[in-house]
């Protein structure tokens, strides 16, 4: 496990500090030390990945969870079919990201796209759009699409979460007169916070380094509006062939998600404790 994890980790910290090209791999690597890294901190190119960057992470990951925190607590209710819905819910997480960005992708189409045919139809619009050719509907819909497949992850958390909650608290909130919302107000939302916090913080992992939907549905573009660090980390790599600027690139990555990640450690940690 150690040589797994840390041979392409330490072969990463490595060639960040490295001058070295795919397309010459004979003429070897060079050492540059931090040369790398100062180039990305005086180009706002990476200052301007790294805010796309911030933007589509906390805007997916606000949308995940106001949508799963609002599922779940539908589904907490009893109704008929309720164990059907909870079954159907886990089809978006359980559809690989590659294939549901492929269907995705084929709904925004401009020229054939469903997303287009019915708004024509209900005339909503006039004529076709290019929904991946503008920069900022593009964003938009790769955002939908990322919290289309990590809405049921936080729905289901939640809705554990919810169930853990007993039931002697609530009853004893009527008797006190209080209602629905003052019980989702006072009650529910206190006993769910470290749920939640666990829950958005290992979200916010994931969808920072997302690659797939991004990559699948729009390769980044129109005009780099799409282009997040882990895209920007791939096009070093892959089509500039510079492998010292994105192993700089994937260090930056590496650090910032090591922050979220210990942050996530320390959330379980005083749960534990708590409980």
């Amino acid at each position: 496990m150690i040589a797994i994890i840390g041979f392409p980790l330490l072969t990463t910290l490595k060639s960040s500090v490295f001058k070295e090209s795919l397309i010459n791999p004979m003429a070897g690597s060079t050492l540059i030390g931090f040369t790398n890294f100062i180039t990305l901190a005086i180009d706002p190119g990476f200052w301007s990945t790294l805010l796309r960057t911030t933007v589509w992470t906390l805007g997916s990951v606000l949308g995940k969870s106001l949508i799963g925190l609002l599922i779940a607590v539908l589904l907490n209710k009893e109704f008929r079919g309720n164990a059907v819905y909870r079954v159907l819910l886990l089809v978006p997480w359980a559809t690989p990201q590659v294939i549901g960005a492929i269907v995705w992708k084929w709904i925004f189409n401009g020229q054939y796209g469903m997303l287009n045919y019915y708004l024509m139809k209900l005339g909503i619009l006039s004529d076709h759009y290019s929904w991946l050719g503008n920069t900022t509907s593009a964003f938009l819909a790769a955002m939908v699409v990322d919290m289309w497949r990590g809405v049921p992850f936080m729905a289901i958390v939640f809705l554990a979460g919810l169930q853990s909650i007993p039931n002697d608290i609530y009853q004893a909130a009527s008797v006190d007169g209080a209602g629905s919302w003052h019980k989702f107000r006072f009650i529910t939302m206190p006993l769910l916070i470290p749920v939640l916090l666990a829950a958005t913080t290992l979200s916010i992992i994931w969808t920072f380094n997302s690659f797939n939907i991004i990559w699948t549905m729009t390769g980044g573009g129109p005009l780099n509006a799409t282009e997040i660090l882990v895209v920007k980390t791939y096009r070093e790599a892959f089509s500039n062939y510079d492998v010292g600027m994105s192993s700089a690139y994937a260090t930056v990555t590496l650090i910032i998600l090591m922050a979220f990640s210990i942050l996530y450690w320390r959330i379980l940690r005083r749960g534990g404790e708590q409980a």
